[in-house]
Protein backbone atom coordinates (compact mmCIF):
# COMPACT_ATOMS: atom_id res chain seq x y z
CA UNK A 1 0.00 0.00 0.00
CA UNK A 2 1.43 3.83 -0.81
CA UNK A 3 1.78 5.76 2.01
CA UNK A 4 -0.84 8.74 1.72
CA UNK A 5 2.43 11.12 2.06
CA UNK A 6 3.00 9.78 -1.80
CA UNK A 7 0.41 10.06 -3.24
CA UNK A 8 -0.52 13.55 -2.10
CA UNK A 9 2.59 14.32 -3.61
CA UNK A 10 1.20 12.16 -6.93
CA UNK A 11 -1.65 14.51 -6.98
CA UNK A 12 0.19 18.02 -6.52
CA UNK A 13 2.58 16.59 -9.59
CA UNK A 14 -0.39 15.56 -11.81
CA UNK A 15 -2.32 19.15 -10.82
CA UNK A 16 0.78 21.06 -12.25
CA UNK A 17 2.18 18.40 -15.02
CA UNK A 18 3.97 21.87 -16.47
CA UNK A 19 6.64 21.73 -14.00
CA UNK A 20 7.15 18.14 -14.60
CA UNK A 21 9.99 17.10 -16.56
CA UNK A 22 10.37 13.16 -16.03
CA UNK A 23 11.86 10.09 -17.83
CA UNK A 24 8.71 7.75 -18.49
CA UNK A 25 8.32 4.68 -15.81
CA UNK A 26 10.90 2.24 -16.37
CA UNK A 27 9.99 -1.71 -15.96
CA UNK A 28 10.07 -4.03 -13.68
CA UNK A 29 13.04 -5.56 -14.69
CA UNK A 30 15.19 -2.78 -14.63
CA UNK A 31 13.78 -2.04 -11.30
CA UNK A 32 14.93 -5.67 -10.05
CA UNK A 33 18.34 -5.01 -11.70
CA UNK A 34 19.27 -1.86 -9.90
CA UNK A 35 18.06 -4.20 -6.38
CA UNK A 36 20.45 -6.57 -7.18
CA UNK A 37 23.21 -4.27 -8.80
CA UNK A 38 22.99 -2.17 -5.24
CA UNK A 39 22.30 -5.10 -2.60
CA UNK A 40 19.32 -3.37 -1.48
CA UNK A 41 14.85 -3.78 -1.99
CA UNK A 42 13.80 -0.42 -2.72
CA UNK A 43 10.22 1.10 -0.43
CA UNK A 44 7.07 0.57 -2.01
CA UNK A 45 6.59 4.44 -2.23
CA UNK A 46 10.14 4.87 -4.41
CA UNK A 47 9.35 1.36 -6.69
CA UNK A 48 5.96 3.21 -7.24
CA UNK A 49 8.40 6.52 -8.30
CA UNK A 50 10.45 4.62 -10.57
CA UNK A 51 7.74 2.70 -12.35
CA UNK A 52 5.84 5.87 -12.71
CA UNK A 53 8.34 8.83 -13.51
CA UNK A 54 11.68 6.58 -13.90
CA UNK A 55 13.91 9.94 -12.71
CA UNK A 56 13.68 13.54 -13.46
CA UNK A 57 12.62 17.01 -12.25
CA UNK A 58 9.40 18.75 -10.55
CA UNK A 59 10.47 22.44 -11.11
CA UNK A 60 13.86 22.83 -10.17
CA UNK A 61 14.03 19.58 -7.84
CA UNK A 62 15.82 16.40 -9.33
CA UNK A 63 14.90 13.27 -7.69
CA UNK A 64 16.95 10.97 -8.94
CA UNK A 65 15.96 7.12 -10.48
CA UNK A 66 16.32 4.89 -13.30
CA UNK A 67 15.93 5.17 -16.52
CA UNK A 68 18.33 2.37 -18.37
CA UNK A 69 19.76 -0.88 -17.31
CA UNK A 70 23.14 -0.04 -18.53
CA UNK A 71 24.03 1.64 -15.24
CA UNK A 72 27.93 1.62 -15.76
CA UNK A 73 27.94 3.75 -19.07
CA UNK A 74 24.79 6.35 -17.11
CA UNK A 75 24.56 9.72 -15.59
CA UNK A 76 22.76 12.14 -13.73
CA UNK A 77 19.96 11.29 -12.41
CA UNK A 78 20.42 7.72 -12.67
CA UNK A 79 20.70 6.75 -8.97
CA UNK A 80 22.24 3.43 -9.33
CA UNK A 81 25.43 4.89 -11.34
CA UNK A 82 25.75 7.77 -9.22
CA UNK A 83 25.98 5.63 -5.65
CA UNK A 84 28.16 3.20 -7.33
CA UNK A 85 30.28 6.17 -8.38
CA UNK A 86 30.18 7.23 -4.77
CA UNK A 87 30.77 3.75 -3.08
CA UNK A 88 34.21 3.67 -5.65
CA UNK A 89 35.35 6.74 -5.40
CA UNK A 90 34.38 7.93 -2.14
CA UNK A 91 34.01 4.33 -0.40
CA UNK A 92 30.72 5.88 -0.03
CA UNK A 93 28.79 2.93 2.58
CA UNK A 94 26.91 -0.16 1.16
CA UNK A 95 23.55 0.75 2.99
CA UNK A 96 22.89 4.12 1.59
CA UNK A 97 21.13 5.00 -1.72
CA UNK A 98 21.57 8.35 -3.38
CA UNK A 99 17.78 10.13 -4.12
CA UNK A 100 18.87 13.76 -4.28
CA UNK A 101 21.62 16.22 -4.31
CA UNK A 102 21.38 19.31 -2.24
CA UNK A 103 24.23 20.90 -4.69
CA UNK A 104 25.49 21.67 -1.71
CA UNK A 105 28.24 18.90 -0.72
CA UNK A 106 25.07 17.13 1.03
CA UNK A 107 23.06 14.36 -0.92
CA UNK A 108 19.70 12.44 0.42
CA UNK A 109 19.65 8.74 0.85
CA UNK A 110 17.78 5.67 1.54
CA UNK A 111 19.20 4.70 4.51
CA UNK A 112 18.93 0.61 4.62
CA UNK A 113 20.24 1.02 8.38
CA UNK A 114 17.88 3.23 9.83
CA UNK A 115 14.11 2.04 8.97
CA UNK A 116 11.25 3.38 9.83
CA UNK A 117 7.80 1.66 11.33
CA UNK A 118 7.13 -0.04 8.01
CA UNK A 119 10.65 -1.39 7.77
CA UNK A 120 11.43 1.15 5.28
CA UNK A 121 14.92 3.17 4.51
CA UNK A 122 14.59 6.50 6.11
CA UNK A 123 15.94 9.34 4.30
CA UNK A 124 19.30 10.30 5.91
CA UNK A 125 22.23 12.93 4.53
CA UNK A 126 25.56 12.18 4.05
CA UNK A 127 28.37 15.03 3.53
CA UNK A 128 29.95 13.52 0.08
CA UNK A 129 33.90 14.01 0.90
CA UNK A 130 33.57 14.04 5.06
CA UNK A 131 35.02 11.24 6.81
CA UNK A 132 32.93 8.41 7.62
CA UNK A 133 33.69 9.42 11.69
CA UNK A 134 32.34 12.56 11.14
CA UNK A 135 28.97 11.60 9.34
CA UNK A 136 26.23 12.21 11.44
CA UNK A 137 23.63 10.93 8.80
CA UNK A 138 20.61 12.85 10.61
CA UNK A 139 17.26 11.34 9.68
CA UNK A 140 15.43 14.17 7.04
CA UNK A 141 12.32 12.34 6.37
CA UNK A 142 10.49 9.32 7.74
CA UNK A 143 9.75 8.24 4.25
CA UNK A 144 10.22 8.19 0.38
CA UNK A 145 6.58 9.43 0.03
CA UNK A 146 7.39 12.39 3.38
CA UNK A 147 10.76 13.35 1.19
CA UNK A 148 8.57 13.60 -2.24
CA UNK A 149 5.85 15.52 -0.78
CA UNK A 150 8.04 18.21 0.86
CA UNK A 151 10.20 18.49 -2.12
CA UNK A 152 7.43 19.13 -4.27
CA UNK A 153 5.59 21.28 -1.76
CA UNK A 154 8.77 23.61 -1.25
CA UNK A 155 8.62 24.02 -5.33
CA UNK A 156 5.58 24.63 -5.84
CA UNK A 157 6.07 27.49 -2.90
CA UNK A 158 8.86 28.95 -4.96
CA UNK A 159 6.65 29.40 -8.07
Amino acid sequence: MLSKYYLEALNLIDNNQDLLDDFGGCSENIIQLAENTLGVVYPKDYKDFLKTFGAGNFGSTEIYGLFKEDFANSGVPDSVWYTLLQRKKLNFPQNLVIIYDSSMGEVYCLNYHSLNQQGEPQITGYILGLAEEYQKNPVLYNSFGEFLLDMVTLELENE
